[in-house]
């Protein structure tokens, strides 16, 4: 369509436009609920043993006493994987619920949006630690398997595109008493667009990627460099909340980007390389933590202000070197040398996926150097 010499297109946008966001948050659960229209019948709950301890038990209890008919929960065990949603399937199958709640972290969230998605069934999301924008985001993810959550193969990390919740209901009360870490590695996390942002850019120059934004990459900028320089006070009232918004606004962002681009690039390239070089069943570290360190490095590959980035981690208590995570020397440097091979995988399903690591080959040698001089390895 043309208007005033412009070509619009055409095209619908949904993203989670109902947040209920404070302390004592959770009190107000069932009111919410009839607030939005829900009818009160019955109600399916994903957590895991701690977050039903958490959270998820006093929403059952809201939910049965505000008259909902049955409210039944299922215990996450085995993290994102297919077996688990399955296992939600199971039950929301059974149940027939109003609404299912995703309550916890990113596995839990992301395992109840793709078993209701799945089921036809309506999620509203529960966060109780911010250590990833799950919350809000289109998109699930979940770990390589040889037959995954959408039936195909995937040797690594891959998402589900499932859409947006209903709702987001965020006690600040309980993110506040979280331990601090899983924060930290969700600001470590955020951050990480200023990379992806760049690479972006790099994919729509060489024509790999006809998708572009000027304003989601605009309002991305803004929500890092303000999180960025108030790092140091992040934990203050009015930065924090801030924080909380701008991890709550990443399914917004995604849509009026029109890509998935704007949240990862490069850095969590690295941080794939950086968790397969844990030992086998002691990966210790937070996704956001090992993204951090990604981040890091990319942005001094791609000529950004990579002091800027490791400041700020150390200013909010998020890891800046590998030692912080339990990883020697040897291994970043893998992990870097790892990375052009991780992203050409990534290419095979997603095209438009292309990076810096495309264009500047990480050998040895120039991986040990990039990794010494941002402080990332100690020699």
């Amino acid at each position: 369509m043309r208007q005033g010499g412009f070509h619009l297109e055409v095209g619908s946008i949904s993203f989670c436009g109902r947040f209920l966001l404070g302390s004592g948050a959770l009190d107000r659960v069932a009111d919410f609920c009839r607030e939005i229209g829900l009818k009160e019948e019955n109600a399916v709950l994903v957590n895991d043993v701690t977050t039903w301890k958490v959270a998820g038990e006093r929403i059952s209890q809201s939910l049965r006493n505000s008259g909902f008919k049955q409210v039944e929960m299922t215990i996450v065990e085995k993290g994102a994987i297919l077996s688990e949603v399955d296992k939600a399937r199971e039950k929301i199958r059974l149940l027939k619920p109003c609404i299912v709640f995703g309550v916890g972290g990113g596995v839990n969230i992301d395992i109840a949006k793709a078993s209701a998605f799945l089921e036809g069934s309506c999620w509203i999301t529960v966060p109780t630690i911010f250590a990833t924008d799950a919350m809000t985001g289109i998109n699930a993810t979940f770990r390589g398997e040889e037959r995954g959550v959408d039936g195909k193969a995937h040797d690594g990390d891959y998402d589900v595109a499932v859409g947006p919740p209903l709702a987001c209901i965020v006690d600040t009360d309980i993110v506040k008493a979280a331990p601090w870490r899983f924060q930290a590695a969700g600001f470590a996390d955020y951050i990480a667009k200023m990379c992806a942002i760049e690479d972006w850019n790099l994919a729509y120059s060489r024509g790999r990627d006809n998708v572009y934004s000027e304003y989601a990459i605009t309002l991305a900028k803004a929500q890092v460099e303000y999180l960025m320089r108030n790092a140091s006070r992040i934990r203050e009232e009015d930065a924090f909340n801030a924080f909380l918004k701008a991890m709550m606004n990443d399914g917004f962002l995604t849509q009026m980007a029109g890509t998935s681009r704007i949240l990862f690039g490069s850095e969590h390239m690295v941080a794939e390389g950086l968790m397969e070089e844990h030992p086998l069943g002691k990966i210790g570290s937070l996704h956001g933590e090992l993204v951090g360190l990604g981040t890091i490095l990319m942005a001094y590959l791609q000529g950004q202000d990579w002091m800027a980035v490791k400041k700020a981690l150390e200013e909010v208590g998020a890891p800046a070197t590998a030692e912080r995570i339990g990883l020697t020397d040897k291994a970043v440097i893998s992990a870097l040398t790892r990375a052009r091979r991780i992203n050409e995988s990534w290419l095979r399903n997603r095209p438009d996926i292309y990076t810096i690591l495309m264009e500047r080959t990480l050998t040895e040698e120039f991986a040990k150097a990039i990794a010494k001089e941002t402080g990332v390895i100690k020699s």
